[in-house]
């Protein structure tokens, strides 16, 4: 169905509705039903499709009530030729109904039923609104462009609701094969698609290589200890909610499990690393997911071509490294570069640690743990060492004596700019080294 397709109709019906205007009266008049509708058909939806009945909860009640308004709304609006100040296409939120229910499995055909029961309703309300006039010809005039009326809008509605929910059905479908997954693998290897299936699957997703693109990566963290969790329950879990979060209309997308983490291709026009961080942001996504533990996601740079996929997946995995769980959500432009320059140092670099850092293995309640966070507020209160003082809670001279003992541990003085960051950047390489798990006898 294009949008001319739709404008025409919408200027047909606009026309018949200006020429009656009881007719238009009856329609403008249903505004503030929208309640009373939705229970009517709701109602007897429940009772005539069996479909819905296992598929009826609070989220899928609060959709079909949402869809139901949405509906009214756009019906309103056609005798008063407003339509243009709804949406771009007045009739999207169709789609994007048949999308929702596609996703949640709800049959094509319950649907298609629900619309036909709509359409009952509304010809019904119609009826009896204009059984209240007492001039039987103007009755006779308006309930045939009524009814006319009903017929063509729910007739298109519902071969809207129908392309779109076959086409997402599709993509579902696709998602589950071997050729979805082998799509998004020569993608991250910076391989174009050159096959028919894998251009369509591309097309499908909306996903273009004349368009930035990004790669968001989320990772489960390990649960604590004495909670069992089933890992991939989680990452399916947040295969529907990036979906959601990611509405085909805003971005292209391909989403897929693979090796213990959930991978996301995405793209759109202008920026889409930023847009894509912003969503996941807004969403509460981590807070979310896997109700037993957290998780935690990576995202990349933008980048302008497939070619550098296998740059923007590295970078993904790279931001996921820095996650934590008071930040879940790292966007690989939020690392801190000195950072990134301590935890990614090589062999080469541990070596060229001084034999004095061995002095500052933190240990708890030591005297080196002292030191550390002696250096480090020494540092942050700007080589003030009242405010220092301050800040630890201690006496001047405390402060002074620390930073004496550093001194002559390090044979640096602290108290230089040059001094100050050779202690902490030797404090960062032994933090990193301890949290890869290597000891400083192996690096030494």
């Amino acid at each position: 169905m294009s949008e001319s397709r739709a404008e025409a109709l919408l200027r047909q019906w606009h026309d018949q509705f200006r020429k009656d205007p009881l007719a238009s009266r009856v329609v403008t008049g249903l505004r503030d039903r929208a309640s009373e509708i939705w229970q009517h058909a709701f109602k007897l939806l429940q009772e005539e499709s069996p479909e819905y009945r296992n598929a009826v909860d609070d989220e899928f009640t609060k959709e079909s009530k949402a869809h139901c308004g949405e509906l009214l709304q756009t019906i309103v609006a056609i005798p008063a030729g407003r339509w243009r100040r709804i949406e771009t296409d007045p009739f999207d939120f169709v789609r994007t109904h048949a999308e929702w229910r596609a996703r949640r499995q709800v049959p094509l055909i319950a649907s298609l039923h629900a619309y036909r029961l709509a359409h009952r309703t509304y010809s019904e309300m119609s009826q009896r609104e204009l059984s209240r006039h007492d001039k039987p010809e103007e009755i006779v005039r308006s309930l045939t462009l009524l009814s006319n009326f009903w017929i063509q809008l729910f007739d298109y509605v519902g071969a809207v609701l129908a392309e779109a929910h076959a086409v997402e059905e599709g993509l579902i479908v696709a998602q589950s094969t071997r050729s979805y997954s082998a799509l998004i693998e020569r993608l991250l290897g910076g391989v174009l698609p050159s096959d028919p299936e894998s251009y369509k699957l591309c097309a499908r997703c909306g996903i273009r290589s004349s368009v930035p693109l990004a790669v968001a990566v989320a990772r489960p963290y390990p649960p604590e200890r004495g909670k069992a969790v089933d890992f991939e329950v989680t990452l399916r879990s947040f295969v529907r909610l990036i979906e959601q979060v990611l509405p085909p209309a805003t971005f292209g997308r391909l989403v897929d499990i693979r090796n213990g983490e959930v991978v996301v291709i995405a793209c759109r026009e202008g920026e889409v690393a930023r847009p894509l961080v912003k969503a996941l942001q807004q969403s509460g996504l981590s807070k979310r997911v896997g109700k037993g533990h957290s998780t935690c996601v990576g995202v990349s740079l933008d980048v302008s071509d497939i070619a550098n996929l296998p740059r923007a997946f590295e970078e993904a995995r790279t931001a996921i490294d820095f996650a934590t769980r008071a930040r879940p959500l790292m966007h690989f432009a939020a690392i801190d570069l000195s950072d990134f320059l301590v935890r990614r140092a090589d062999s080469a670099a541990m070596r060229l640690l001084p034999d004095w850092v061995s002095h500052f293995q933190l240990q708890d309640g030591g005297q080196t743990t002292d030191f550390s966070r002696t250096i480090r507020a020494f540092a942050d209160c700007n080589f003030n060492v009242k405010r220092t003082a301050q800040s630890l809670g201690v006496h001047t001279n405390t402060v002074y004596f620390r930073l004496n003992r550093i001194k002559k541990i390090t044979g640096v003085d602290p108290r230089t700019y040059s001094g100050v960051t050779s202690v902490l950047t030797a404090l960062r390489l032994l933090e990193a080294q301890r949290q890869s798990g290597r000891s400083i006898s192996q690096q030494l």
